[in-house]
């Protein structure tokens, strides 16, 4: 449920280190959050549309004040190898949810928070990996960083109660869930550079030396929204990640993030993702 997000990086016990097998293969999923904004700027429940929590394409539970309630959509693909097959995935159950949502005034938007006060997740799930406190810092250095650099300025009101540095959980399938992120769903170009970023984290977690996140000026400067200090550490992070054998693969997806962040450009939660995604519009 979405009011139990945070959680701080604390020792792993042994059930949570060791919840992996050596011959399991290394697999990325994610259940990725967007909202249907009406055009008075409210919010129409999700689930009036998507249903419940259950299926591939639905609704997360949130409490206000004593009431649970559904006004999150929320999309559950299937966990796949690589990027392109994750966010092949995605597209496929957006379009499943176009064909649900019919009403033509609504406007699908995601992000951090692009309605005031709604925090918007975009977690990633990992398998066929052992989760330490070390990936956890990769992740935050690698993934949580740069798409940081990227986001809309909007979305920095998301921390420091949301996107807590080293979030995660545990999950039932022996792998876990990266929480921290905001919701890459804003276009598919974002949703594969943070695919690519923890698949990066995954595969390489030994060859990674630079980690930014252990510098509490970065820590700092990621939860005060200050992008001018957290960009010190991109060019490092950039070079660490060039270092390594998975790097040639990965780098089509990564690449045009790192290009966005150095040039200050930023996402606009404001846009309707079905844009970017192809996806018609009614």
């Amino acid at each position: 449920m979405r009011a139990a997000r945070r959680r701080k990086i604390a020792p792993l016990l042994p059930s949570e280190a060791e919840a992996w097998r050596k011959d399991t293969p290394l697999l990325i999923g994610a259940d990725p959050e967007f909202v249907l904004i009406r055009p008075d700027g409210k919010i129409a429940p999700a689930s009036r549309y998507l249903g419940g929590v259950g299926g591939a394409a639905g609704s997360d539970a949130m409490l206000i004040g004593r009431r649970l309630m559904y006004p999150v959509a929320e999309l559950r693909p299937e966990p796949a190898a690589d990027p392109a097959g994750l966010t092949a995935g995605i597209r496929r159950l957006l379009l499943r949810a176009a064909g649900l949502v019919r009403d033509p005034s609504l406007r699908w938007a995601a992000g951090a928070m692009p309605v005031p006060g709604l925090a918007l997740g975009g977690h990633i799930h990992l398998s066929g990996v052992r989760l330490t406190p070390r990936l956890l810092r990769l992740l935050d250095s690698y993934a949580a960083f740069p798409l940081a650099l990227v986001e809309d300025p909007a979305g920095r009101g998301r921390r420091p109660r949301y996107g807590v540095l080293g979030d995660y959980r545990q999950q039932p399938h022996g792998g876990f869930e990266y929480r921290t992120l905001p919701s890459w769903l804003v276009s598919p170009a974002a949703a594969k550079a943070a695919f690519a970023l923890a698949l990066l984290c995954a595969r390489e977690a030994d060859a990674l030396q630079d980690i930014p996140a252990l510098d509490e000026r970065y820590v700092a400067a990621y939860y005060a929204g200050d992008r001018a200090e957290l960009a010190g550490c991109l060019d490092g992070v950039a070079a660490s990640m060039a270092a390594t054998a998975s790097y040639v693969a990965l780098a089509p997806y990564i690449e045009p993030l790192l290009d966005a962040a150095r040039r200050g450009a930023t996402w606009d939660e404001r846009a309707d993702i079905r844009v970017k995604w192809r996806i018609p519009r009614l």
